[in-house]
């Protein structure tokens, strides 16, 4: 079987990758930091489904820690063929009101560990797709989110630089949702009231982004593309 690797795994749209993954019967490296019980839970869920599931406790924010996950990987699981980079620290505040650790940490984990796991995945894999989630925000200027926002930025340009480089062997592409999920703790409306904004009146889905994942699976000449899903007026990305 297959296997795909799948950092922040445990909860949202990590979550659901993997468990559409595993229906596919693809074995799940699934990575999670603070969600220990919802990570038990998709562990068993995914393993449901008669394929191999590996959890692991990782913080990414430590870079040595996501420098060597690919090889812990490649220890308990083989022919890995996908690698989808979805953890984040997704904090709202502006620039200034940013302290430096949260912008260290932010950066550390939505930037520069996906740079680190996707390089040790074309050293010690070399073949098949990367997936990096992205955000809206990598086509808009929204003053809040400022450290995400610029950190998801910056991994749509090391999606585009990586796909131009690997390309031969690695494919990669990034998803940028935009309404799919309304945030943690947030309000239960939040999805309807901010559709009001984007040009269909309506939100998106969790099965758009896996019915985009399949694309980008079945595909192979797609490479270096970033979709955005439900975007407001302005976006200048491809829908």
């Amino acid at each position: 079987m297959p296997t795909a690797i799948v950092t922040g795994g445990a909860i949202r749209i990590g979550r659901a990758m993997a468990l559409h993954l595993a229906g596919k019967g693809f074995d799940i490296a699934l990575l999670y930091h603070k969600s220990s019980a919802a990570s038990e839970k998709t562990i068993q869920e995914i393993r449901s489904h008669g394929v191999r599931c590996q959890g692991y406790l990782e913080d990414l924010r430590k870079l040595d820690e996501a420098e060597s996950f690919i090889n812990k990987v490649l220890q308990d699981l083989d022919n890995v063929e996908l690698l989808i980079n979805s953890a984040a620290n997704f904090i709202q505040e502006n620039i200034e009101q940013t302290q430096f650790d949260t912008l260290v940490d932010t950066l550390n984990l939505n930037l520069m560990a996906p740079y680190l796991l996707m390089r040790e995945y074309k050293r010690k894999v070399n073949k098949g797709l990367i997936v990096n989630i992205l955000d809206e925000r990598v086509e808009k200027t929204i003053p809040t989110f400022a450290a995400y926002s610029v950190s998801k930025v910056g991994l749509k340009h090391l999606t585009e630089l990586a796909a131009v480089e690997w390309g031969q062997t690695v494919r990669v592409n990034g998803l940028a949702p935009g309404l799919i999920l309304p945030p943690q703790g947030g309000d239960p409306d939040y999805l309807e009231k901010a559709a009001k904004n984007v040009p269909t009146r309506t939100h998106g889905k969790i099965e758009n982004l896996l019915q985009a994942l399949d694309y980008l699976m079945e595909n192979q000449f797609v490479n270096g593309d970033s979709f955005c899903f439900y975007c407001c007026s302005g976006c200048r990305c491809n829908h």
